[in-house]
């Protein structure tokens, strides 16, 4: 018997079964939570992953660029915290038998019970609506496809053309790492609107600084209508040309959940109550880039590190509250800074609102991108730290929920039922 039949079969009738499907961060800070502060007394966790290596995906268009990666196996970052670890991918699950049906490695497949489930597995870029962009261009929207990318830079010749197509914070920072690493290629930006217009002007009009410095030509209001080989083709009808492309657009949640028959929005996002629940299904609970609130929770919820972590500290604190017979809490979130890297010598943390909108404060520069590095050495430290001293994870705007908070604000978004 393998480890994986061993875990799935030893389960324990008498404690709650709660089943955690993806290993990014929302789902490793819930088996965190959840499992250090119960320590084995009211229930079994299992945290299911298609890989046994935490994915630092704030950082892999660093992998792009060829700079190492240190690795995190999942197993050690839970340490001995009562958690079962199965790697396999999650192909269905019954939302009727409260059942996960799971492929293992060596290509058996298996059926894992649940009582609570927490869904996390996270979000993809959103690629399939525009013809030709998985055929002809690269991401680093997983560490399979950064590393893709990588071995593609190093084959270029020099005075190749590189485009990114996205303006925002994952299209900025792997278009500025890109050109520091290779300045010896034509490295561009695309973008639908206009770059980092969310940022203050003092912000703004550092990035365009940076921009220059490194010799990054930018394409403003450009919509890509569909990608050939070798060219963007725009919505003007405009064709940029490319010897290496870039998809670093917008993402959409994984799409298990709208073919399970959740109910999900526009982005096949799962809908779900302050609480993070499932506003379908009670028992199921969501964390991270696959959650939607149907109410604003203090702030709007971008896809993100920052929001993830501690919607899944939420989801690990309500399912302890459940275990204890003690009242769930609301989530509530506000925003303190975005950090972004412009290369390895250089940042920009814009300093914004709790709602997320742009303060003129900021730092740049050396400090900008010490102050990122440190932001990003937190994501894994903090989950060190919650292993080892359960419930010191906590987040901006954590419990502040005032009487006049939008959690009564709708949040205007269609609605697919599959």
């Amino acid at each position: 018997m393998n480890d994986e039949q061993q875990i799935i079969e030893e389960t324990d009738v008498n404690k709650t079964q709660i089943v955690i499907i993806g290993g990014g961060y929302a789902g490793v800070i819930t088996a965190l939570r959840l499992a250090g502060k119960d320590r084995g007394k009211r229930a079994d966790v299992t945290l299911i992953n298609a890989v046994d290596t935490f994915t630092q995906r704030i950082r892999l268009h660093q992998l792009a660029t060829d700079q190492p990666l240190r690795q995190y196996p999942i197993p050690r970052l839970l340490g001995k915290r009562n958690v079962n670890f199965v790697q396999g991918w999650v192909t269905d699950i019954s939302l009727d038998q409260h059942t996960v049906q799971v492929n293992l490695p060596d290509g058996a497949a298996r059926t894992v019970p649940y009582d609570k489930l927490v869904y996390a597995l996270g979000s993809i870029p959103a690629t399939v609506n525009i013809p030709g962009v998985a055929e002809h261009t690269y991401s680093v929207g997983s560490r399979e496809e950064a590393a893709a990318l990588r071995q593609r830079l190093q084959q270029v010749e020099p005075g190749s053309r590189v485009v990114v197509v996205g303006g925002g914070l994952t299209g900025i920072e792997t278009v500025t790492e890109i050109a520091e690493a290779y300045p010896q290629l034509q490295v561009h930006l695309v973008t639908a609107g206009a770059v980092g217009e969310k940022l203050s002007r003092h912000g703004r009009n550092y990035l365009m600084k940076v921009f220059e410095m490194l010799r990054i030509g930018v394409y403003e209001q450009t919509r890509v209508q569909a990608v050939e080989d070798g060219a963007l083709v725009t919505a003007d009808g405009q064709r940029i040309a490319f010897d290496v492309a870039v998809w670093g657009g917008s993402f959409v949640a994984a799409p298990l959940a709208r073919a399970v028959g959740l109910p999900v929005n526009a982005r096949g996002q799962i809908l779900v109550d302050p609480y993070l629940h499932a506003i379908s299904h009670p028992d199921v609970y969501v964390a991270g880039d696959a959650a939607a609130f149907v109410t604003q929770p203090g702030a709007p919820i971008r896809m993100a590190c920052a929001t993830a972590m501690p919607m899944g500290t939420q989801v690990g604190d309500n399912l302890l509250a459940v275990l204890n017979d003690q009242p769930q809490q609301r989530f509530h979130f506000n925003y303190f800074l975005q950090c972004i890297s412009l290369g390895r010598d250089r940042g920009l943390v814009q300093f914004v609102r709790p709602d997320d909108t742009a303060l003129e404060r900021t730092l740049t520069g050396s400090t900008g991108a010490l102050v990122k590095e440190l932001i990003c050495q937190f994501t894994v430290r903090s989950m060190q730290l919650e292993r080892m001293l359960p419930g010191t994870y906590t987040w901006p705007g954590k419990g502040k929920i005032p009487v006049d908070a939008p959690h009564n604000q709708p949040v205007s978004e269609p609605v697919q039922h599959i």
